[in-house]
């Protein structure tokens, strides 16, 4: 009888710690793609931030096989007041993304600066 017991605990303990194990791993393999995705992301979004939306990324900024592109909007969001340049100076809006391998969208991030009229494309006369 205190074989079967012994036996029973000592089942119960193995089933536990499995599903313990499990769990972690679970978690560890979550927050590592999280991880993965943040880094990627931020080394897209400070290189196209350094270098300009047209910028070719070089080899190495990104795991291979992924690929990341960037484009450059003039911010309309604002009060009517806030659309004036200042100084030739206007809020820019850097829109990165970051595609798997599999050309699947990975991670995107929307960045704001404030860059000079001419880095924009802006024309003064009123278009862009």
């Amino acid at each position: 009888m205190e074989v079967m017991i012994a036996a029973l605990i000592l089942a119960t303990s193995v089933a536990a710690t499995t599903a313990i194990v499990g769990t972690a791993r679970a978690n560890m393999l979550r927050e590592q793609r999280r991880w993965l995705r943040e880094h990627l992301l931020t080394n897209a979004v400070e290189f196209y931030l350094a270098c300009g939306p047209d910028a070719n990324p070089p080899d190495g900024l990104l795991l291979d096989g992924y690929t990341s592109s960037c484009e450059l909007f003039d911010v309309e969001d604002l009060p009517e007041d806030a659309l004036e340049s200042i100084r030739e100076w206007r809020l820019g809006e850097y829109h990165v993304v970051v595609f798997d391998r599999a050309g699947n969208i990975f991670a995107e991030q929307s960045v704001r600066k404030i860059l000079k009229e001419d880095d924009l494309g802006y024309n003064s006369l009123g278009g862009h």
